[in-house]
């Protein structure tokens, strides 16, 4: 694994509510040399666990208002909520049929933005957006509109971002890196982290992984994350990019643990991954022209290694 410098920023904070927000300075002043460790490999993998094969997996059409749904996550009651790309509109859905169970907005009828990613602590719930910006709030009623707070790190600096996850151990957000924006951070699959506490960004990136490392592994030399989430037990990192129609899980010390291709035929476009109570792991692909669909894998025991 290769471990990029610390990225030496200054962060602002935009803390209206609702969006009244001070705009981020935010610059980089200096990057260091890198430095090189050797990737570790492990035999047992996290993804060992579900059948990714083309007849596998309960899938379920969702409603009309998520035909591009762009994120997935659950709360610690292990409900399930999913939002779309284009407004912070928040929609809790039935994991076993696809319903709809309740929306509310963010902001007065969901502020428009391009949304990417959502997660919830506790009673904390985030979305974030391509260029990094990051909205908290708290949950809503059917039909409610509720107040938010927006943290503008320049994460849009860095990079596309695409995908958010909660870290509770670490008590920290994290954030993939889709498209890099700095030459410093290309060649690399990337996982930034921000603090829960004190809302800015860890000046060093969480995972940098030479993407060659993905290509020996026989993925390609290329991955876009399109979705993160930890999960709750063995704390693996599982990604998922809709581009490369493939998963990857890791280790918070940036060891590759496992891969699973996906077929593009049962997952056109990927975009949500969560894990529900029993274990099931879900994704949710937007519908490119139809329904969207969640698909749930559940756990099994056993199951081969490397790509199917």
């Amino acid at each position: 694994m290769s471990r990029l410098p610390p990225l030496t920023l200054r962060f602002g904070v935009a803390t209206g509510l609702p969006r009244s927000s001070r705009a981020a300075v935010f610059g980089f002043l200096s990057l260091l040399a890198t430095t090189s460790t050797a990737l570790a490999q492990s035999g047992t993998s996290l993804l060992d666990s579900y059948d990714f094969s083309p007849d596998a997996g309960i899938e379920e059409k969702l409603p009309n208002v998520l035909a591009e749904v762009s994120g997935l996550a659950t709360t610690p009651d292990g409900r399930l909520f999913a939002h779309n790309d284009e407004r912070a509109t928040i929609f809790e859905v039935d994991p076993a049929s696809g319903e709809l169970i309740k929306a509310f907005s963010v902001g007065l009828t969901g502020i428009p933005g391009d949304f990417e990613g959502i997660a919830i602590s506790g009673e904390r719930f985030f979305l974030s957006t391509s260029d990094g910006q990051i909205l908290e709030f708290r949950e809503g009623t059917a039909g409610s509109t509720v107040r938010y707070r927006a943290y503008d790190l320049g994460l849009g600096n860095l990079c596309e971002m695409e995908g958010l996850a909660v870290d509770e151990v670490g008590d920290a957000l994290l954030l993939p890196c889709k498209t890099p924006r700095r030459k410093d951070l290309k060649d690399h699959l990337v996982v930034l982290s921000v603090s829960l506490t004190s809302m800015k960004l860890d000046p060093r990136p969480l995972i940098a992984i030479p993407l060659e490392d993905l290509d020996v592994r026989g993925l390609g030399d290329k991955f876009h994350p399109s979705s993160i989430e930890v999960h709750p037990q063995s704390r693996s990192l599982i990604l998922v990019a809709a581009r490369e129609e493939a998963l990857v899980e890791l280790s918070f010390s940036g060891e590759i643990l496992g891969l699973r291709e996906l077929k593009r035929k049962k997952h056109p476009q990927p975009e949500g991954l969560a894990f529900l109570p029993d274990g099931s792991l879900i994704l949710a692909d937007e519908g490119q022209g139809k329904k969207g669909t969640l698909t749930r894998y559940a756990r099994i025991n056993g199951g081969g290694g490397g790509i199917p």
